[in-house]
């Protein structure tokens, strides 16, 4: 390839897929871009009390200041489908020729389809519920078109082609990959005005034959990329339906259909134990979003100020919190709570006629039924560091957080246990061995969890003869942290008597 030919498969020029969209991803001035204020241009000291209300519910659902973070994961988002769109240039012999052959694959399961030699890129992104996952890669996404209609076009030898930019959906509850198909087929037809949902000629297959038909429809389509939001534990504790959701990912990649997957750690970590492979969704990116510090960047000098400058009250409100200090003690830096409490305390200050936010409305607003006895628990929990309050959340892993404030040493990479290191993609010393199926890949990923907890056992038990009684590993976690319980529930009186 010379030198001209080489700059051209970099640029979006002749790319009927990409040339709509080349200002659309760059990544410059994101900052300005991502950001959407509903009080923009609006006088609020003439307003009725029903419009200062409309206006609080335009705040989490509306109000957006990017931070650090959700600069990066759209960054990250956008160049990922820049880079999908390169590969994949209809005007390109290359690219028509594999599609083809992608195409004959129908009627085929997903097991019997040949490994394409590349893949397009995947991100994952993990974090608790309230942190704004799904809020920030919406956001992004919402920049782009979705619908993209093309008419003739000589160099992609089509009449016509109707684009899909971005597709989104949740993960069926019981990880079932026949319900994530009809989701994603629905979310196309909602997209681009398409019917094939409804085709009972493609809902009556197998599940794995309609997984690679979809995997056909998106390529026919031109799809930017899928997110696949709401994976939890849950959906992958079906052994082979949540196998099957698993290599649908890596095949959707193999087919060059770029891949983001939303949800929480102990999901993630479910998916992990199907396949090795499952790195290759994170080859865009693994992001994994704790709720904030109170001494973090993103939440002092970017969410917290922006929380507090919403303000629809017919007064500014007295409280200087320039920190975000009071602001924390009501939300542990989860972004949900941060919002929740200043709508809820303005929404309570107008109700009882006042003019300004108190602090005694912040204290009300969050002991009311706004916020409820568990929700109480978790932000206290990550306000004061408190693993003992996380327990109770089947969806927080409240042992890594422990690991991660410094209350347990982290052990899991040490010793002979540590897992081996895995080949990279590209090394052609290491696909020598045959294809595994999913369902093979998760009895040996099973058997090798109960061989690593046997050898572990035994090493704690010979670890434990040569400690001091009272060394902190001799006694576990557990009773580490029990001990300090009557520590922390004082430390609780004295924050709850705070404001």
């Amino acid at each position: 390839m010379n030198l001209t030919a080489a700059h051209l498969s970099l640029s979006s020029v002749g790319n009927p897929f990409l040339e709509p969209l080349e200002t659309l991803l760059s990544t410059d001035h994101l900052e300005l871009r991502l950001q959407n204020w509903p009080l923009a241009g609006l006088d609020t000291s003439g307003l009725d009390n029903q419009a200062r209300h409309d206006l609080l519910d335009r705040v989490q659902e509306q109000m957006f200041e990017p931070t650090l973070s959700s600069i990066d994961t759209t960054t990250r988002l956008y160049r990922m489908i820049r880079r999908g769109y390169l590969g994949r240039n209809p005007s390109c012999v290359s690219t028509r020729s594999q599609s083809m052959s992608i195409a004959r694959c129908a009627g085929k399961a997903m097991k019997d389809l040949p490994w394409l030699p590349s893949s397009a890129k995947g991100m994952r992104i993990s974090g608790i519920t309230g942190l704004g996952k799904t809020y920030e890669i919406l956001r992004a996404l919402k920049q782009l078109p979705q619908k993209i209609s093309h008419g003739f076009s000589r160099s992609a030898d089509w009449n016509h082609m109707t684009q899909a930019t971005w597709l989104y959906v949740a993960m069926s509850h019981d990880g079932s990959l026949g319900g994530l198909l009809l989701q994603v087929l629905t979310a196309l037809d909602r997209a681009i005005d398409t019917g094939y949902a409804e085709d009972r000629s493609l809902t009556g297959l197998s599940n794995e034959k309609l997984a690679v038909h979809v995997g056909i429809i998106l390529v026919n389509h031109g799809v930017g990329v899928l997110v696949i939001d709401e994976l939890q534990g849950r959906n992958f504790s079906g052994g082979a339906r949540g196998g099957l959701a698993a290599t649908f990912f890596l095949r959707l990649l193999n087919f060059g259909i770029p891949l983001v997957l939303l949800g929480n750690p102990l999901g993630m970590d479910a998916l992990d134990s199907f396949s090795q492979d499952m790195r290759r969704v994170g080859s865009g990116g693994n992001i994994e979003m704790h709720p904030m510090d109170d001494d973090e960047f993103d939440f002092t000098n970017v969410l917290a100020p922006a929380l507090w400058r919403y303000n629809v009250m017919p007064e500014a409100s007295p409280i200087d919190d320039k920190e975000g200090v009071l602001l924390f003690h009501y939300c542990g830096g989860i972004r949900d709570y941060g919002a929740r409490i200043r709508v809820c305390s303005q929404r309570l200050a107008l109700d009882q006629g006042d003019l300004y936010v108190t602090e005694a409305h912040m204290k009300q607003a969050f002991m009311g039924p706004d916020f409820s006895p568990k929700e109480r628990d978790l932000i206290a929990g990550f306000r004061d560091k408190n693993p003992i309050l996380l327990q109770q959340f089947d969806d927080v892993p409240w042992a890594k957080y422990a690991v991660r404030w410094g209350l347990y040493p982290d052990c899991s990479n040490s010793g002979p246990t540590a897992a081996p290191p895995v080949a990279a993609t590209g090394d052609t010393t290491a696909g020598t061995k045959p294809r595994k199926s999913a369902a093979q890949l998760a009895g040996e990923t099973a058997q090798r969890k109960r061989t690593r907890k046997a050898n572990q056992s035994i090493k704690n038990t010979e670890m434990r003869a040569t400690l001091d009684p009272e060394d902190m590993r001799n006694r576990g976690l557990q009773e580490y942290l029990i001990s300090g319980l009557e520590q922390l529930k004082e430390n609780d009186n004295r924050t709850a008597s705070k404001p």
